[in-house]
């Protein structure tokens, strides 16, 4: 990440699990890398005053969501803004020096490990094959968080769907069911993993089977 004219526009895949905190640190920190600021706070375009409790929230900046992730829960009260705020600015704070592309970079374009790759991957195969085998004049509207949820199941699993076949933003799905953006990516990603060990449990009995049978 650089200035706004610094070589080629590159996107990154972030694995929010695992990295969301680090690249938010590493954001914070860039005007001090830079030497433009001696500690983020004292630059005035950077979120980290908001995220650090320094200042007000801005409504259009997802500070709550950042600390559920901090906390593990839903920040409700103003005691937990204060600890989460706590947290994040002791966080920053030790991540001076952390090489974050040379850790956690993999295959150039993605910030996770190899599950989280192979991951990506297939939904991105996926999605090719989607789009390839059906006429452009055939294809279909994704369907709405609405329309997920009468299809039937589970709340997370119509919350999954619509973010991951819909393509529908974690903001956007929050603000439709009223929860927070950190409660609906907890509901996601708890059925993202679900997804995940049902998957793995599919290999090993065909594997069992496969075994049983030779």
């Amino acid at each position: 990440m650089g200035h706004l004219y610094q070589g080629r526009f590159k996107a990154i895949l972030v694995d929010r699990e695992a990295y969301l905190l680090e690249v938010c640190r590493y954001v914070e920190l860039n005007p001090v890398r830079a030497g433009m600021v001696t500690a983020p706070q004292e630059w005035a375009w950077s979120s980290y005053r908001a995220h650090a409790g320094l200042a007000p929230l801005l409504p259009w900046l997802d500070t709550l969501g950042l600390y559920g992730y901090l906390l593990g829960r839903d920040a409700e009260e103003p005691a937990d803004h204060r600890l989460a705020a706590r947290r994040y600015a002791a966080l920053v704070a030790e991540g001076h020096g952390v090489d974050l592309w040379g850790q956690g970079l993999n295959r150039q374009i993605y910030l996770g490990d190899d599950e989280f790759v192979t991951q990506m991957q297939d939904k991105a195969d996926a999605s090719a094959k989607r789009n390839c085998s059906v006429p452009k004049a055939q294809r279909v509207a994704p369907k709405t968080l609405a329309q997920w949820l009468r299809v039937g199941g589970s709340r997370e699993q119509a919350l999954h769907s619509a973010h991951v076949e819909s393509g529908i933003t974690m903001t956007a799905l929050a603000a439709e069911i009223g929860l927070t953006v950190a409660r609906v990516s907890q509901l996601i990603a708890r059925e993202e993993a679900k997804k995940n060990n049902d998957n793995e449990l599919v290999v090993r009995v065909t594997r069992r089977s496969a075994t049983e049978s030779n």
